[in-house]
């Protein structure tokens, strides 16, 4: 049960993640963005969602992934969420850890201003971009 939205060349799927299929989206997608998602579910269910992500890109298409890493502070402060930290070795070690991806390449990593978040315990926050590319 998902709504959908289509323009000229794009579509976008509203409704629960974990339930996409190709059914759903009506085949693979060329590209996929994803801005904050990951940080957003419980650590326990990314690798489910690398999987899900894995059987909707298709072969050559790439991931602009952009993830948050609470990199400095208290333990609470670094584990709390959501948003969770995830910093550039759990990406890594996510998406190394399939049969589908090519490549994993770290674009940009710029350190936010962590006073403008209600974050505590959390002293330094970076904001981290990845381009991954699936295999042809």
């Amino acid at each position: 049960a998902f709504e959908k939205f289509s323009g000229e060349k794009i579509s976008l799927l509203k409704g629960d993640f974990f339930a996409l299929d190709d059914d759903a989206t009506g085949g693979k997608f060329d590209y996929i963005l994803d801005r904050a998602s990951l940080v957003a579910i419980q650590p326990d269910l990314r690798e489910k969602y690398v999987e899900i992500l894995g059987n909707l890109i298709k072969p050559g298409g790439r991931i602009l992934l952009i993830v948050i890493d609470r990199r400095e502070g208290n333990e609470s402060g670094r584990t709390a969420g959501p948003p969770f930290s995830v910093d550039e070795q759990e990406v890594k070690r996510l998406f190394g850890a399939t049969n589908w991806v090519e490549s994993i390449e770290k674009v940009d990593e710029v350190e936010e201003d962590v006073s403008q978040y209600r974050m505590p315990g959390v002293e330094r926050l970076f904001e981290l971009v990845f381009v991954i590319k699936a295999k042809m």
